[in-house]
C-alpha cells in the first residue's frame, strides 16, 4: 500500500506547463496515484490520480470533499493574515468549495439560468456578442484571439448574464486575473496580497451592483440572486455577494481558454479545420472534442474528509488529492488513440466539466458559448497559422495568455 514517498509528480516543471500529456501517460502505467509537490505557499503537497476510472470513483466518492473546517478543529490551521482576509473570506461561500447541504442549496439557485431551454433562449443575445466581438478584429494581418478576442468576449458574455454595465468589463477583467493568480498554486505571498486587495474591490463592486438590482425587475442571474435573497429562502448576504462573484470566475476563465486552446489545437490539424469548415463535422461533436483533447480544467481538488485506502493508496484524513481531469481525457482505456484529436470522435465521456455532485452547473451555456464561437471564427478565417503563444502559468487550469493567428 503507497504512502507518502518520493514525489514522482511535479507540475511547476517548465516541460509539465508547455504539454503535460506524455506525463500523464507516463503515471498513468506507472504511478496512477502519485505523490506531487509544489513550492506553493500552503501546499506541502497532494497526491494526483490520473486514470479515467479513478478520477471518475474519486469525484464520486463522499468521502472527499471540500470543506476542511468540517474535519479539523479551527485552531488546527494557521490564522488567516488580516490582509488575507477579503480573499479567503470571499472564496469560503462559493458553492465550488462547498460540501452537502449547502452545495445543494446554493446550486439550486443557478439551476434555472443554466437549464437547456434557459440557454438556449439567450442564443440570440450570445450571438450578437460573439458578432460584435468579431467585428472588433482586424480584416488581415496578425491577431492576438486570446488578449482581442476570446477573454474580452468571455467576460462580456459572462457581465451580460450578471447584468454588469458594458463600461465596466474591462475593469472587471483585470480583478479577475489578479485574483486568479493568487488562486492557484502558482501563487506567492504577493500574488496573494494582491488577489486579496482585488477582492475587496470586486466584492464591493457587486455590493453597488446588488443594490441596484434590488430596485429593478429584471431577469438576469444577479435578479435571481436577489430575489433568492429576499424571499429569505436560500442565500444571506455574504452567500449572495460570493455567488454572484462566482459566476463571474466560473463563466469567464473556462470559456476563454477554451476558445485558445481550441484554435491552437485546430491550428496545428488544418485537415480537420477544414473538414469542420466544409460542413463534415458539427459544431457539438467539435467542441466536445476540442474539449477532451486539450481540457480548460486539469486537475480538480478534493480533501480526503476521513482516513481512506483508494486504489491501493493509503490517503490520511486531511490530505489533498488532485483528480487529474486532463489526464483522464487522455486515458487510452476510455479514448483510443487518444493523444490524436479527432473531430469525429463520437465519445462526449469527456471530464472537462467534471463529475459528480461539482459537475459544472453552466455547462450548457459553455457548450453553446463555444459551438457559437468556432462556428463564426471558421466563417472568418479560412486558414490559422500560428506565429507566436504565452501560456498561462497555472496548473489547476490550462490555456494561454496569447494567441498570435495570422490570416487573411
Amino acid at each position: 500500500m503507497n504512502q507518502v514517498g518520493r514525489a514522482v509528480f511535479r507540475p511547476l516543471d517548465p516541460e509539465i506547463r508547455e504539454d503535460p500529456y506524455p506525463i500523464y501517460a507516463r503515471l498513468r502505467r506507472e504511478h496512477p496515484v502519485a505523490w506531487a509537490t509544489t513550492p506553493a505557499s500552503g501546499y506541502l503537497g497532494f497526491w494526483f490520480a490520473s486514470r479515467y476510472d479513478d478520477v471518475v470513483a474519486g469525484l464520486k466518492d463522499n468521502r472527499f470533499g471540500r470543506e476542511l473546517m468540517k474535519v479539523f478543529p479551527a485552531d488546527a490551521f494557521p490564522p488567516i493574515p488580516e490582509q488575507h482576509k477579503p480573499l479567503y473570506g470571499m472564496i469560503a461561500n462559493w458553492m465550488l468549495f462547498k460540501d452537502p447541504p449547502d452545495h445543494a442549496r446554493l446550486r439550486r439557485i443557478a439551476a434555472p439560468v443554466f437549464t437547456l431551454r434557459a440557454v438556449t433562449g439567450i442564443r440570440p443575445r450570445l450571438e450578437a456578442l460573439v458578432a460584435a466581438a468579431l467585428d472588433r478584429l482586424p480584416a488581415a494581418g496578425s491577431v492576438d484571439i486570446v488578449s482581442d478576442f476570446s477573454s474580452p468576449l468571455s467576460i462580456d458574455i459572462v457581465s451580460d448574464l450578471l447584468g454588469v454595465p458594458e463600461r465596466d468589463h474591462k475593469l472587471i477583467r483585470g480583478w479577475v486575473r489578479e485574483i486568479t493568480l493568487g488562486l492557484d498554486l502558482v501563487r506567492t505571498p504577493e500574488r496573494i496580497l494582491a488577489a486579496s486587495a482585488r477582492a475587496a474591490e470586486l466584492i464591493e463592486y457587486f455590493r453597488a451592483l446588488v443594490a441596484a438590482h434590488r430596485r429593478g425587475t429584471g431577469d438576469t442571474l444577479m435578479d435571481l440572486l436577489v430575489r433568492a435573497r429576499q424571499n429569505g429562502e436560500y442565500l444571506d448576504d455574504h452567500e449572495l455577494l460570493a455567488s454572484a462573484v462566482f459566476f463571474l470566475f466560473a463563466g469567464h476563465e473556462a470559456s476563454s481558454l477554451l476558445i485558445g486552446n481550441g484554435m491552437m489545437a485546430l491550428a496545428s490539424h488544418p485537415e480537420q479545420y477544414a473538414a469542420f469548415r466544409a460542413g463534415a463535422v458539427p459544431a457539438k461533436a467539435l467542441v466536445s472534442e476540442l474539449m477532451r483533447y486539450d481540457s480548460p480544467q486539469q486537475i480538480a481538488f478534493r480533501h480526503a474528509l476521513e482516513d481512506i485506502e483508494f486504489r491501493g493508496t493509503r490517503i490520511r484524513k486531511g490530505q489533498t488529492v488532485g483528480f487529474g481531469l486532463g489526464a483522464a481525457n487522455r486515458d487510452p482505456e476510455v479514448f483510443p488513440d487518444p493523444d490524436r484529436l479527432d473531430l469525429a470522435r463520437d465519445d462526449s465521456r469527456h471530464l472537462a466539466f467534471g463529475i459528480g455532485i461539482h459537475t459544472c452547473a453552466g455547462s450548457n451555456l459553455a457548450n453553446l458559448e463555444a459551438e457559437i464561437v468556432f462556428t463564426e471564427l471558421a466563417k472568418r478565417l479560412p486558414t490559422l497559422t500560428v506565429v507566436g503563444h504565452e501560456r498561462q502559468e497555472s496548473i489547476l487550469v490550462r490555456g494561454l495568455t496569447k494567441l498570435f493567428l495570422e490570416f487573411g
